[in-house]
């Protein structure tokens, strides 16, 4: 299983498809506009493309893990290349939003697949010494997926129209179709039969869903409101639902024994801290940037895209580095470097000169490129064989969930603090051409002050972590 020339092909394989689906969410949001229009729709119709996608993408990738651990890797990441590529064509050709928002939901399935079994796939060809630069290369193609993405999606809007953000991808997805079919051996449990949990995966499916739609759009509708409440109560029902079933299903949908394991349980709630607290600078970022230093978009934007080029570098040295002196070290460090960073954010203010806001923004990208690799190295490598799909899922499923948690979090903290601000400010007597610069500021370092404080948390998580908790190769 670990040929030295097979298992580079198969990273070299996956990985093409690996990249074009860590394309996906970001690549599509600078036609947001553009669709707007061209719909006659506004921005609460058109982010349900990526809300979609997103809902889609976690409320299916334990299950698609799961069968795929059970009935064969490669057969499910066959479906799931051939859904996603399904999904591309369904984006191009699609003549309404309501259609184009159906495709997304189709690309969401199959990428889920593609990124989850398809990482399963390359972790199970390499031996356990070389899992992390494994890992670290396919970090490498996510954070390169978030340059290029925006910049990409903008250059083919405005060379060709919006269904080449879909259709120029088209002949990747059926290269990476016929590359698997071609190359990559079968992985499966030897005797398995599958027993679909389809209470398990109804009940994860519906919770996940009503999670992210609560998150997303809570901050329209407000979170206190009905219909946002009525959407959490039955997140929290069909979630605890979930882990009901899951005690009780003869083949579950997500093994809870795994959690028992300390190595993949302290892992992945550090993946979950890290994620909530390292989203806060990218999604508070442009605010700050834009009202309170009034800097030009195109200056933000390259300010932004700092924070995404380190990784590209050190994701694959980091994963080296895991395999020569475990995950905890590399972690930690990450981790400590990601709090000292927010720190640092919250100290930016309105006289911070380019240079200074450059240099968090790179910090900030180091911590994430050093955390990825040493990260998911320990979460799988804590995992039996035959359950690699399913702890990639999990990891796959933090991340999502952090992100989202982050986010939604952030803006709405973000938002009550701007207004509190502004009040005060107001009623000290300030300026009012400048309560509003003002305002952003101090929400801003606030909001990071607190991400800095939970990113500790992780610093800690890291920690007891420990040393590695394998089973055996």
């Amino acid at each position: 299983m670990h040929n030295s020339a097979y298992k580079w092909i198969v990273l070299a394989t996956v990985s093409t498809a690996h990249f074009s689906a860590a394309l996906d969410l970001s690549i599509i949001v600078v036609s947001f506009p553009h669709l707007a229009k061209l719909f006659n729709t506004d921005a609460s119709v058109i982010v349900w493309l990526n809300i979609a996608f997103s809902i889609a993408e976690l409320g299916l990738l334990l299950t698609l893990a799961r069968i795929g651990d059970t009935i064969g890797r490669k057969k499910v990441y066959v479906i799931g290349l051939s859904l996603y590529t399904l999904g591309l064509i369904f984006c191009s050709i699609s003549p309404n939003i309501t259609q184009l928002i159906m495709a997304r939901i189709v690309q969401g399935a199959g990428a889920a697949t593609t990124l989850t079994i398809g990482s399963a796939i390359v972790v199970a060809v390499f031996p356990r010494s070389q899992q992390g630069r494994a890992i670290g290369i396919l970090g490498m193609l996510m954070a390169v997926g978030l340059i290029a993405g925006p910049a990409l999606g903008g250059f083919i809007l405005g060379a060709l129209d919006w269904q080449g953000i879909f259709y120029t991808r088209i002949p990747i997805g059926i290269i990476s179709l016929i590359l698997a079919l071609i190359i990559i051996k079968e992985q499966k449990e030897s005797h398995a039969r599958l027993q679909l949990d389809i209470g398990g995966a109804f009940t994860l499916l519906g919770g996940t869903s009503s999670l992210l739609l609560y998150l997303n759009l809570g901050s329209e509708w407000g979170y206190l409101s009905t219909k946002s409440i009525a959407l959490a109560i039955v997140a929290v029902i069909l979630i605890w639902l979930f882990f009901y079933l899951e005690r009780r299903a003869a083949q579950p949908v997500l093994d809870l024994r795994l959690f028992k394991n300390r190595v993949f349980s302290m892992a992945n709630a550090t993946n979950i801290i890290h994620m909530i607290a390292t989203v806060v600078v990218p999604t508070l970022l442009p605010f700050f940037l834009i009202n309170g230093l009034l800097l030009p978009p195109s200056t933000v934007g390259m300010l932004m895209a700092l924070i995404a080029i380190p990784p590209v570098i050190l994701s694959p040295l980091s994963g080296w580095l895991s395999d020569k002196i475990g995950n905890r070290i590399p972690m930690v460090v990450a981790m400590s470097l990601g709090t000292i960073t927010l720190f640092l954010a919250s100290s930016l203010g309105i006289a911070s000169s380019l240079l200074n806001i450059a240099v968090v923004m790179l910090l900030a990208g180091v911590g994430m490129g050093i955390f990825m690799a040493p990260n998911q190295s320990a979460i799988v490598g804590a995992a039996p064989r035959e359950n690699l799909a399913t702890a990639m899922g999990v990891a796959n499923m933090m991340r999502l969930l952090g992100s989202s948690i982050g986010t939604a979090g952030a803006g709405t903290l973000y938002t009550s603090q701007l207004l509190l601000n502004q009040t005060k400010l107001a009623g000290q007597g300030v300026d009012p051409t400048w309560i509003e610069r003002i305002a952003v500021v101090e929400s801003f370092q606030f909001i990071l002050l607190l991400a800095a404080v939970l990113s500790f948390a992780a610093i800690l998580t890291s920690i007891f972590t420990g040393g590695s908790s394998r089973p055996p190769e």
